[in-house]
């Protein structure tokens, strides 16, 4: 769930504000086909202040250390990079 800025108009669009995220947890899709050394690719769930479910997956490239696609709210990337971490995924380096 986003809420956009009351002061946009046609010349300044809105910025989109994302809600919070409660109870946010992460799972890896092992069997994707997907090169382990090079690419993860994992799936996250979360609820918004609202008590909305919401969920998305997430494909980060080790070699790059970054997450592929569409562009994603900096609070899942970095909860996502925690995990990874936390998990062994991902070097301490990464």
């Amino acid at each position: 769930m986003t809420s956009t800025d009351p002061s946009a108009s046609a010349t300044h669009p809105a910025r989109v504000h994302p809600a919070t995220m409660k109870k946010i947890s992460f799972g890896f899709f092992d069997d994707s086909g997907q090169p382990r050394q090079s690419r993860i690719l994992m799936f996250y769930s979360f609820e918004t202040d609202q008590s909305l479910a919401r969920s998305g997956i997430l494909h980060y490239h080790v070699v790059e250390k970054r997450f592929l696609g569409p562009r994603h709210d900096p609070e899942i990337t970095d909860a996502a990079l925690e995990f990874l971490q936390k998990s062994g995924r991902l070097d301490d380096a990464s």
